[in-house]
């Protein structure tokens, strides 16, 4: 376990926060804090720098939790942050993993949306709402499958197809009536049943589950504010 220095707030009656730095000793003197760190003596607050202990740069992170209707199974599908910067965000819910990086967020009127991304491009899951049935094939030669009507499914370049609950590729182009994959072939599979999977990343599907668990991180030298965070959710009905 990494050590690390906490700090009492007197306004909270708690312990508030963890701190990076680990002095070998501190004192505080005429409201002045000073620590020693390998023979040397440091006081801190003595300049604007930010999240600089003994030379060392290190980030700001603040956890917390998601827990709104905890009995129900939600899909989160933003992070929105009332702050002077956009921070990078790791999401984790009791069903998936996601991330917003810092570069992904849109301002707008001063506070930075950004959408809940899967770590994955696919969970491998069939249960998702990012999963579309397609229909059973007609005919198939090599990496294409023919259907016998029109395909009214959003299909996109980059889906994953999967035939009978298997995997099977990834489109690489579509007509009306037909699918061509790379990674795979439909031999054999005509009569099968044809289901598709959204890129969850592109298409920022979010992450499903009971609760999430978001921990924001900065690396900045000037002073960052962050006043609140929220996220935009919906029941899950799958």
């Amino acid at each position: 376990m990494a050590l690390s220095t906490i700090t009492y707030s007197d306004n909270t009656s708690g312990w508030t926060s963890f701190w990076d730095y680990y002095p070998d000793w501190m004192i505080g003197l005429s409201n002045v804090f000073y620590s020693w760190k390998n023979g040397s003596l440091y006081q801190h607050n003595l300049s604007n720098t930010r999240c600089v202990f003994y030379g060392t740069q290190v980030s700001s992170i603040v956890k917390t939790i998601f827990n709104e209707d905890p009995f129900t199974t939600k899909m989160f599908k933003s992070v929105i942050l009332d702050s002077t910067n956009p921070w990078t965000a790791t999401l984790n819910t009791d069903l998936d993993i996601g991330s917003i990086a810092s570069t992904e967020y849109i301002e707008k009127e001063g506070t930075w949306f950004g959408y809940a991304r899967a770590l994955n491009s696919t969970s491998n899951s069939l249960n998702l709402l990012s999963t579309q049935g397609v229909g059973s094939i007609s005919t198939v030669s090599g990496a294409t499958a023919t259907f016998g009507f029109n395909i009214t499914t959003r299909l996109g370049v980059g889906d994953r197809v999967y035939v009978n609950n298997a995997f099977i590729g990834t489109i690489v182009s579509a007509t009306a009536t037909t699918i061509t994959i790379t990674g795979g072939v439909f031999t054999g599979l005509a009569g099968g049943y044809v289901r598709i999977e959204k890129n969850s990343i592109a298409e920022s599907y979010g992450l499903r589950g009971y609760y999430m668990e978001i921990e924001l991180q900065v690396t900045s030298q000037s002073e960052v504010e962050l006043f609140s965070v929220s996220s935009s959710l919906f029941k899950s009905y799958m």
